[in-house]
């Protein structure tokens, strides 16, 4: 009897033990699956913020033609034959078209301020160009200079030909409104590279904070 017990004690031990063994090794099995599963995750988290990071970086944009042009508008306006307009008058657009050569040569996308000024200076240029002196000087050219015939004046009016004056106004006239073009698309230009410098940047440490959330999840 005692022979028999064991023999039932023995078989019950057996098939505990090769029943209990399947459902250990599914356990272990999932277990296993799900952190790799977790792994895999944070490795496509971390490629996708990579691709993100690289995909928002804004490309670099050249601003050396504008200071070419700032540099080349403030040569003409200084030289520029015109008996009417003094020397003191030319002065201040000078100046300005030099604050501009200055911001321009140093403005890039990692600094966004920089494009910020240098549009806010192109932009209100352009406008005063476009609306206030090319209009202005072509509607104040004339191909002759005149002197005496005033309310005040007992002289007559006498006119001679002058031709220079003319196509000076004319000139000054063209020269106004192709620079207002042209800081025009400058303004939107720059504009654009902040931002785009902007969002840049945002959108860098938008992926770098999912990356590491993701990155602690997974361990």
């Amino acid at each position: 009897m005692r022979i028999l017990l064991v023999y039932m004690m023995l078989f019950l031990s057996i098939c505990g033990d090769a029943s209990s063994t399947p459902w250990s090794a599914t356990l272990s099995t999932k277990h296993h699956d799900r952190a790799l599963q977790r792994r895999t995750d944070a490795s496509i988290i971390n490629i996708s913020s990579v691709d993100l990071i690289n995909g928002h970086q804004s490309k670099e944009v050249s601003f050396l033609p504008v200071v070419y042009v700032a540099i080349i508008n403030a040569v003409v306006n200084s030289l520029r034959p015109d008996p009417s307009i003094s020397w003191q008058a030319r002065v201040p657009r000078v100046l300005w078209e030099v604050c501009i050569a200055c911001v321009a040569i140093h403005v890039s996308n990692s600094n966004p301020p920089l494009c910020l000024v240098l549009s806010l200076m192109t932009i209100s240029t352009a406008f005063i160009d476009i609306f206030v002196w090319a209009p202005m000087f072509a509607f104040l050219a004339t191909f002759e200079t005149c002197s005496g015939g005033g309310i005040f004046s007992r002289q007559p009016r006498v006119c001679t030909s002058d031709y220079m004056k003319g196509i000076g106004r004319l000139f000054v006239s063209v020269q106004s409104m192709a620079t207002g073009v042209f800081y025009l698309v400058t303004a939107v230009v720059s504009w654009s590279a902040f931002a785009d410098s902007r969002d840049s940047k945002i959108a860098t440490k938008n992926a770098k904070a999912l990356a590491n959330t993701i990155t602690l999840t997974a361990r």
